[in-house]
């Protein structure tokens, strides 16, 4: 197996333990056992702890990265594309593919501020990108910051909006993006009555 894909092996081992039994469980010694390999080709890849979930980190932040590529690959329209893709990828209509994962590294960066480098390092390159993205800079920083208290929300269960209530907000946040609303759309007067507001499902 080459190095690369060794790598990804043992991180992907990492992320099962986070997802399966939160950060607080994930040492050396367990993403060893948990991958099937030894201490000492672990440590080979990553020399500790903090080694490790900042390469966990680093994935995930390429797994969103491809999100917003592959988002702004099916827009059509430049401006507010980037604006678009973020909202699209940070605030999806179904909440975070992988909430478990994500939860789990906000604990350990929690725990070790320096852990976030890598991601206040990719926020200030969002943030520029976003300002050239042809938008009004309040819209596209509005639009920004209510996809992250999203997410943020959808992570932490802090009652996120859901159903029609988020596909509402998510229409009106598209707008402000340079959008239409399309697919996140709010649906029918009657579909709308039909579902409970999100305080009364949690």
């Amino acid at each position: 197996m080459s190095r690369p894909a060794r790598r990804d092996q043992l991180l992907a081992a990492a992320e099962r333990i986070v997802r399966r039994d939160g950060v607080g469980k994930l040492t050396l010694d367990a993403v060893a056992v948990e991958a099937g390999t030894s201490k000492g080709g672990l440590l080979y890849h990553f020399a500790s702890r903090e080694a490790l979930i900042t390469a966990m980190l680093e994935r995930h932040l390429n797994a969103f990265g491809a999100s917003l590529d592959a988002s702004m690959a099916e827009d059509a329209e430049p401006r507010g594309r980037w604006t678009r893709a973020y909202l699209h990828s940070t605030a999806p209509l179904d909440g975070p593919t992988d909430g478990a994962t994500a939860t789990g590294l906000l604990a350990a960066m929690a725990s070790s501020p320096a852990l976030a480098d890598p991601l206040r390092e990719r926020y200030a390159a969002w943030r520029e990108k976003m300002a050239d993205d042809g938008l009004p800079e309040a819209d596209a920083m509005v639009v920004a910051l209510a996809a992250d208290g999203l997410w943020m929300a959808d992570l932490l269960g802090f009652s996120a909006p859901v159903g029609a209530q988020r596909r509402r907000i998510l229409a009106r946040l598209l707008e402000l993006a340079g959008g239409v609303q399309s697919a996140m759309a709010a649906p029918s007067p009657a579909a709308s009555r039909a579902e409970a507001p999100a305080s009364h499902r949690r």
